[in-house]
């Protein structure tokens, strides 16, 4: 790359240098063939590949995101983009626009280039806000009005909203102001219209429509078998199949289908199969795990071994497990690999569930990489179960199953660590042995005996600094899922996985 020069702000004022850098970045992306999303991680790694000086390296960032991002906007419709365009642009003390809630009410008087732009992208059909702050834009992506952003500010807000697009997979153009300021700033006129008109004819499809998608998985357990119940222990297992919950699981087996196969929602049957196979699994151990956990409720209600008893209930869970390899048995197309595949993650869940309750039967303090491996085992096949088989069934190879399985085992720790935060921070955390705020508290106190049941532990773990300690592991447990991700080259997949992992653990 040829020599610039080295701004303070850390965008050259010179347009040539501006060109020579874009052009620079635009071959680096093609020559590696960048699959968007790309965590702030690759970001930065490839960015000092690219330049060699440390002041545009925050430049270059948001040069190569909006590079990985530019075929895929080109093909949104404009009516589906939102312009995003700041208030310091404007002459503060000649400007006659005003203020409502939304930002600035523009009158296109002519004394900067907000007016001038507001009309072009209205024109065209976009959404436009003068506005300062990502409120308004997150409830607009939020409410799916808009499905890509293109936005004009200073690095420093561009890069604070990174973690968001790129939880949420958002597609977008991020064109820096050439000079920063809260007043007098300026930007690429020309290089803002140009991303404005950005426009192709290759279909959109990197997005899924997953409304529609929970949709079809809804209904595929509004009847939950092919055949009637006969029994009375068919009956409520099968009542049970259909009780309401997240239904993450048979919803992760439709989704990675659906981003395999192009996006399609018209699913074959096979696949609903595998979804009812994976939530019968699911099910079962909620069955055995209450039972196990001596647990009195689930889903607002008395667990299934209260309302029928624990011998009843282990039946019953016996009895989805057979259900669900029942589904799977069913599939005619690599039935022998689903089914190595089921059964593997089931004897993990297995053997995690096991180490859990041999430790605490045993009395033994978990260490923090105790309970880990007990969540790489016990939570994390769920998640791996559901992407390996409707990746399976979109005709994967080996490579890209090696990499569900990475993001799931981590995807499945963060998401334990998560719910045991959750827990714990709303009061309702019942008995700490076997989670990881204990197990980090066991660490620091060594072989000192915790008060597990005493009015102590809260004042312990505040001094111990234990729950800032487990959000830093649940960071470090999120990034390794989205580290996971990058050898991915199907950008409808990996844009749904960062999607689903960032909805997951911040809403479980």
């Amino acid at each position: 790359m040829t020599q610039q020069t080295k701004p303070k702000y850390g965008v050259p004022t010179d347009r040539l240098e501006r060109e020579q850098i874009m052009h620079a970045v635009s071959g680096y992306a093609a020559a590696r063939q960048l699959v968007p999303p790309l965590s702030i991680e690759e970001l930065r790694d490839h960015a000092e590949s690219i330049t060699a000086y440390p002041e545009l390296v925050d430049y270059v960032m948001v040069l190569l995101n909006n590079e990985v991002w530019r075929d895929t906007i080109a093909s949104i419709p404009y009516e589906r983009r939102l312009l995003l365009l700041p208030q310091c642009l404007r002459d503060t003390h000649a400007c006659p626009a005003k203020l409502d809630e939304f930002g600035l009410l523009c009158e296109e008087c002519g004394r900067c280039a907000i007016g001038e732009l507001q009309a072009l992208a209205e024109e065209l059909g976009y959404v436009v806000l003068v506005a300062e702050g990502s409120t308004v834009v997150s409830r607009l992506l939020e409410s799916c009005k808009v499905d890509a952003v293109i936005g004009v500010s200073c690095l420093a807000a561009l890069q604070k909203s990174f973690s968001r697009m790129a939880d949420s997979a958002i597609p977008g153009l991020a064109i820096p102001l050439t000079v920063d300021g809260c007043v007098g700033t300026q930007m690429d006129v020309e290089h803002v219209r140009e991303a404005i008109r950005l426009k192709s004819s290759a279909p959109w499809t990197n997005t899924l429509d997953t409304g529609r998608l929970h949709e079809v998985v809804d209904g595929w357990f509004s009847v939950s078998s092919d055949r009637k119940t006969e029994t009375r222990t068919e009956q409520i297992a099968n009542e049970w199949l259909l009780k309401d919950g997240k239904r993450w699981r048979p919803f992760l087996v439709a989704c990675t289908y659906s981003a395999l196969k192009g996006g399609t929602t018209d699913l074959p049957d096979e696949v609903r199969r595998l979804a009812l196979a994976v939530e019968c699994f699911h099910k079962a151990s909620l069955i055995h795990d209450d039972i196990e956990d001596d647990d009195d409720v689930r889903y607002g209600q008395p667990t299934f071994h209260r309302q029928y008893g624990i011998p009843v209930a282990i039946n019953a869970g016996d009895l989805l497990v057979g259900e669900g390899y029942r589904w799977i048995t069913s599939v005619e197309t690599r039935t022998a690999e689903l089914l190595r595949i089921a059964a593997k993650n089931h004897c993990t869940l297995c053997l995690g569930q096991g180490e859990e309750l041999y430790g605490l039967a045993n009395g033994a303090p978990f260490t923090t990489q105790n309970i880990i491996e007990v969540f790489r085992r016990k939570t994390a096949p769920a998640f791996g179960v559901a992407l390996l088989l409707g990746a399976v069934a979109a005709e994967a190879d080996q490579v890209l199953l090696e990499t569900l399985q990475s993001f799931s085992e981590s995807l499945g720790i963060a998401y334990q660590i998560r719910d045991d935060l959750e827990e714990y921070k709303s009061g309702e955390a019942g008995d700490l042995r076997a989670s990881i705020l204990l197990a980090l508290a066991n660490d620091h106190a060594l072989s000192v005996p915790l008060p597990v049941e005493s009015a102590q532990l809260r004042h312990l773990f505040d001094e111990l600094m234990i729950a800032e300690k487990a959000a830093q592991l649940l960071e470090h447990y999120k990034n390794e899922a989205i580290r996971a991700l990058n050898p991915l080259r199907n950008a409808l997949l990996k844009s749904l996985l960062r999607r689903i992992a960032a909805k997951m653990l911040s809403e479980g």
